[in-house]
């Protein structure tokens, strides 16, 4: 199913904020292959490279948080769903709902000092504001069964 991308040169990878996407998906080449190698399920594949996806483009320009938020907003959507209510709909995968994912992917995706104050950028930008709950929603995945992406 998936070709993964070439390990990328830590050097070069971690020397500039957004590194490597040499598949042009969205999602660095050294985190694509962590989910890959980390993770077994389509749906752990799915779920980790759309918030690598969203997480990307979370910190490519911070200042545009309001902007770049429904990102975060779908993929919170989506891993609500495979939390709460993947087991009432008989899902053949659910995922724990004492499980941090996004603190799991967050150790290799905000792995410099740079991409982790870009992160910080974006949260203070959304400080202070409003923000309706979100709703719980396998239509905000951008993934199929098998774990890739629906663009």
């Amino acid at each position: 199913g998936h070709r993964l991308p070439p390990e990328p040169d830590p050097k070069i990878n971690n020397s500039t904020l957004l590194g490597i996407d040499s598949n042009n998906n969205g999602v660095r080449d050294d985190v694509e292959r962590w989910i890959y190698m980390t993770y077994n399920h389509p749906v752990e594949h799915g779920l980790f490279m759309q918030a690598a996806r969203a997480y990307q483009k979370v910190i490519v320009d911070p200042s545009k948080a309001l902007e770049t938020k429904i990102h975060m907003d779908n993929f919170t959507s989506c891993l609500k769903y495979w939390i709460f209510k993947a087991d009432k709909n008989q899902e053949i995968f659910s995922i724990d709902k004492y499980r941090d994912i996004e603190n799991e992917l967050c150790t290799v995706q905000l792995n410099t000092i740079d991409r982790r104050i870009a992160a910080k950028r974006y949260e203070g930008e959304l400080s202070g504001g409003v923000y309706q709950l979100l709703p719980v929603s396998k239509e905000k995945c951008k993934f199929d069964q098998n774990g890739f992406f629906k663009d």
